[in-house]
């Protein structure tokens, strides 16, 4: 998990939110009404619903544009149970809990290149059949090619692991 990341306030703006993220080096911000998360605010939701739209940043407020709920996983949690998390809601972020506390921000992006605060091995993957996939459970006969199959698969061909398992 990253514990880098942006928190704004739900009347804040977007111009303010973008550059939180920015100070932050993260790529999303949670939006916060007291000390409760309310929801997210990505780089995607930033260009898609106020650039892409033509709107102005300073004029629009971070709940607007928020993604709601804030999906959540306890920082006991397994990789293995992010991962099912994120694909079965279809999103690509999680914010990591502790005692219901945000600590931290989980990407899709981040478990597959291994750029995160604290790198997890991620030995619940293997079986003594093989290496089965946290996505499909398929297994390989190896860790090159359970991260090829990975990349192939599931993240577009995208060539971000390169059947390398140290950038899990």
């Amino acid at each position: 998990m990253s514990s880098d990341f942006a928190r704004v306030g739900a009347e804040e703006s977007i111009y303010h939110a973008a550059m939180a993220m920015k100070e932050a080096g993260s790529t999303e911000a949670v939006v916060v009404k007291g000390d409760s998360p309310v929801g997210i605010i990505t780089e995607r939701d930033i260009l898609y619903k106020i650039v892409a739209a033509g709107l102005i940043p300073q004029q629009v407020t971070s709940k607007e544009v928020m993604s709601a709920p804030l999906e959540t996983i306890d920082e006991s949690a397994r990789v293995r149970d992010a991962i099912g998390k994120m694909s079965t809601l279809g999103i690509r972020r999680l914010a990591v809990t502790r005692n219901g506390k945000v600590v931290g921000m989980v990407t899709q992006k981040a478990m597959a290149t291994g750029s995160v605060d604290r790198n997890i091995p991620l030995p619940e993957l293997a079986s003594p059949k093989g290496f089965a996939c946290p996505y499909c459970g398929e297994v390989a006969d190896s860790r090159e090619a359970l991260s090829k199959h990975i990349d192939h698969t599931h993240m577009g061909g995208l060539g971000l692991l390169q059947g390398d398992p140290s950038k899990w």
